[in-house]
């Protein structure tokens, strides 16, 4: 649940709306103003004073197995711990998205959780530790969300609801700053027996015990190339400040365990969908931001460049990358893949 509201909203931000931060205290509803008094996402997930407009039941999928030990072939430190992976990342699950209302469902909430759903099927993660790999998902029934709003009808409805128009406060999530791309490995190389040994990390072998795989842990390998990528002053000519900080910003820290922050940056683990290879690096990275946000942006937005520094990450493996739309408006039409500004 914590994971669709954190997308639905960034879809509000980047459509120009205010969506609160619940952790600092978020709306509350007053009666005589109405849901003029909160934003769009508590109308949907509620907030103090406003009930949800739906109970999410999740069946199946089973846990996540034994957490397993994924360590760096070369990591360079003596200091470096490794990654503790669950087991199982793969499993059907069915969403059951109960009413919580007489009423039921209006076609307005009915389609803001399925463009949600969909934008996170097409182009992100559900769940947990999204950030270290967890959470693609494929969607092989839309039978129980019918849709009687497309997608142009929905963003004007949303643009004109009442609701609190507050001014967000910086930098939240907002789908105005998405950016990235799916990188897809390249089938003569994944038709071939464990071609993933090139990837530059030790205990991937544990997770499939010598069966066909449907999903490889890569993602620490390339987290780490990135964290990399952030390092080096070259990237970054126009940059004048702290290189260090502005990584922990981006790539997420623990140095403060008072105040952790999270990564701005997603990298999911390699995984099989009809046949072929892929995962995806994407983030909201401010367009406005410094000179380190726009030289991290200028990567994510070159097919070439992001292509070749993935497949470095991935010990020369090959892949091509099919960038994410540019602007909001297309990552809901039906087109696969874009091109960006």
């Amino acid at each position: 649940m914590g994971s669709l509201r954190w997308w639905y909203e960034a879809l509000v931000r980047g459509f120009g709306g205010y969506a609160c931060d619940p952790g600092s205290g978020g709306c509350t509803y007053d009666s005589k103003k109405g849901q003029s008094s909160i934003c769009l996402a508590c109308q949907l997930f509620g907030c103090t004073g406003y009930a949800r407009r739906f109970r999410l039941v999740v069946e199946g999928g089973g846990d996540g197995g034994r957490l397993k030990e994924v360590r760096l072939k070369n990591p360079g430190t003596k200091k470096h711990l490794g990654w503790r992976i669950p087991s199982k990342l793969a499993g059907h699950i069915t969403l059951n998205l109960d009413p919580m209302q007489p009423s039921g469902l209006d076609i307005y909430d009915k389609a803001s959780i399925y463009y949600t759903i969909r934008l996170i099927e097409r182009y992100g993660a559900l769940g947990a530790k999204t950030s270290h790999g967890q959470g693609v998902v494929k969607v092989i029934d839309w039978s129980g969300l019918p849709i009687e709003m497309e997608a142009d009808a929905w963003t004007k409805a949303m643009k004109s609801r009442p609701a609190n128009d507050e001014t967000n406060s910086q930098p939240p999530p907002n789908m105005g700053d998405f950016i990235g791309g799916t990188a897809t490995l390249d089938d003569s190389v994944t038709s071939k027996p464990e071609w993933w040994s090139p990837i530059p990390l030790n205990g991937l072998g544990q997770f499939f015990h010598g069966t066909s795989p449907s999903w490889i842990a890569s993602a620490p390998a390339v987290r780490v190339h990135l964290r990399s990528w952030l390092r080096f002053s070259q990237n970054f000519p126009d940059f004048t400040g702290n290189l260090i900080s502005n990584r922990h910003r981006l790539m997420g820290s623990i140095q403060d365990p008072v105040n952790p922050k999270g990564s701005d940056i997603f990298v999911t683990h390699l995984y099989k969908d009809n046949d072929q290879w892929h995962m995806r690096v994407f983030g909201n990275i401010p367009r406005n931001g410094t000179a380190v946000d726009q030289g991290l942006r200028n990567l994510l937005k070159d097919k070439k460049r992001l292509g070749s520094e993935i497949k470095s990450a991935l010990g020369g493996i090959p892949v091509s990358v099919d960038l994410y739309p540019a602007d909001i408006v297309s990552l809901f039409s039906e087109r696969k893949g874009g091109t960006h500004e």
